[in-house]
């Protein structure tokens, strides 16, 4: 087994717009290919409520649904991990940034 070795320093865009793992799944796999939900679902026994609420980012990409959608869509599992962990990242970055940047309140 060859194993990958990322960058230290491995950047993103920050020009490029985030995207959670379930956008990329909807706009660049399911619209293309003209696919639907119910479809995908069968070819990888994920379910359709499972795949919806990954779509509209209720629910984050799981280790198991990663293996088996890339099964069927031809990717690898870390490519959809790695879509997650760049969300969840971003998603810490900006609300310590909040956090840090927010006015206290005066003190009486």
């Amino acid at each position: 087994m060859n194993l990958i070795r990322p960058d230290p320093q491995l950047r993103v865009d920050p020009s490029l717009r985030l995207r959670t793992p379930g956008e990329v799944l909807r706009d660049d796999y399911l619209k293309p290919r003209a696919m639907t939900l119910s479809a995908l679902a069968r070819r990888t026994g994920i379910t359709v409520t499972s795949l919806r609420r990954l779509i509209i980012g209720e629910v984050p990409m799981r280790a198991n649904d990663a293996i088996r959608l890339a099964v069927v869509l031809n990717t690898s599992a870390l490519y959809w991990m790695l879509l997650q962990v760049q969300c969840d990242l971003e998603r810490e970055r900006r609300g310590r940034e909040f956090a840090i940047k927010e006015p206290s309140a005066p003190s009486r």
